[in-house]
């Protein structure tokens, strides 16, 4: 070693830069060839885990279709599973699941129901992407049985898994779950409110017990009660009417009083008018337009001189429902008369008129 250090101080400078460029230049080398090792090695265990993959689909897939058409064949199945590869088969399983509904997914769930165990302790795993697979694993195939590992992820750390049990519990096959959902959509508040609402009308009538309380809860924050009025309308539950009726004469944030609105407009009576009447003057486009809306169909014959003023509103959404309320009111010739006269808005209701395939 000392020879080494002597001969390396007997160097020029420039002999002594390029020894070490030399020395920079191996190791790179060095560094690419085990980089390419490596990722030929990761190249062919993919495949090998590739080709095993398709050999269990092909070994698979003739026996579960047979038994979807016949479950008493649901034992041969479980017969054909070797130990380890149980939680394969429950990936296989699961994007079957993901097509089929009623019998033939209850008979999916029974296939896999003794290769869930290892799955719901991965519901406690410490990486979100591991939880977040093993939520929708059971949700998908492992309720009622594995209901409460479903239930606590609704308040997991992370909002992506409380999403994906949402999702999972918000279903009409199991209504039952309604209610703790609802009580947890107040974690959603930067998902999309249609995506949202669309989720809770996704668990049938049964289920809108339990939504039309959270319309009616003061408690809950205004958006969560908007995102309830819009799955009740898309629900059409003509039980919310009242709830919507006492939120429209009562609410104050306009978010919420236009979903009510709308609510009412589907389900409401003609009794709920004189509550959207006065919302008919609300200081607010978004509020006034949904009032005029559904005054159009819950009005009565003198709402149309109301809806044709208000087709005068510096708002042209406003007068665009209000225009559109006219029709559903059946006030066709006075918006007829409008789009032949002089009236500032008479191309508005030209315009609807052609929508309506009336030019």
């Amino acid at each position: 070693m000392p020879d080494i250090v002597v001969h390396l101080g007997a160097l020029t400078f420039r002999e002594s830069a390029l020894l070490l460029l030399a020395l920079i230049v191996a190791a790179l080398f060095a560094l690419a060839v085990v980089f390419a090792l490596y990722a030929v090695t990761l190249r062919v265990h993919n495949e090998r885990k590739e080709r095993r993959w398709r050999r269990l689909e092909a070994a698979w897939e003739g026996p579960v279709l047979a038994a979807l058409a016949d479950p008493e064949r649901v034992g041969e199945v479980q017969t054909m599973v070797e130990e380890r590869y149980r939680l394969q088969f429950v990936r296989f399983i699961l994007a079957y699941a993901r097509r089929v509904r009623g019998q033939e997914r209850a008979t999916l769930r029974k296939m896999v129901e003794p290769y869930l165990d290892p799955i719901a302790e991965r519901v406690w795993s410490k990486h979100q992407e591991i939880r977040t697979r093993a939520v929708q694993t059971l949700g998908t195939l492992g309720l009622p049985r594995y209901a409460g590992e479903v239930v606590t992820a609704l308040d997991d750390p992370s909002p992506l898994v409380a999403m994906v049990a949402a999702r999972a519990l918000a279903s009409d096959e199991h209504p039952e779950y309604a209610e703790a959902v609802l009580r947890r959509l107040h974690r959603f508040d930067t998902w999309s409110r249609s995506f949202l609402a669309s989720m809770l009308a996704g668990i049938g009538s049964e289920g809108a017990q339990a939504i039309r309380e959270t319309l009616a809860d003061r408690s809950e924050p205004a958006w969560v009660r908007a995102v309830a009025a819009e799955a009740l309308a898309t629900l059409r539950d003509l039980e919310a009417g009242d709830p919507a009726a006492v939120v429209v004469e009562g609410g104050e944030d306009p978010e919420l009083l236009s979903a009510a609105l709308r609510l009412l407009s589907v389900v409401g009576r003609p009794e709920h008018a004189q509550v959207v009447r006065a919302r008919c003057a609300s200081p607010d486009p978004t509020v006034r337009s949904a009032a005029l809306t559904a005054l159009g169909t819950l009005g009565e014959d003198e709402d149309a001189n109301r809806l044709l003023g208000a087709m005068a509103d510096p708002s042209p959404w406003v007068a665009i429902h209000a225009a559109r309320g006219l029709l559903a009111a059946g006030a066709h010739q006075l918006l007829s008369d409008v789009a032949d006269s002089d009236h500032p808005r008479a191309a508005l209701a030209q315009q609807i008129l052609v929508e309506e395939g009336d030019p």
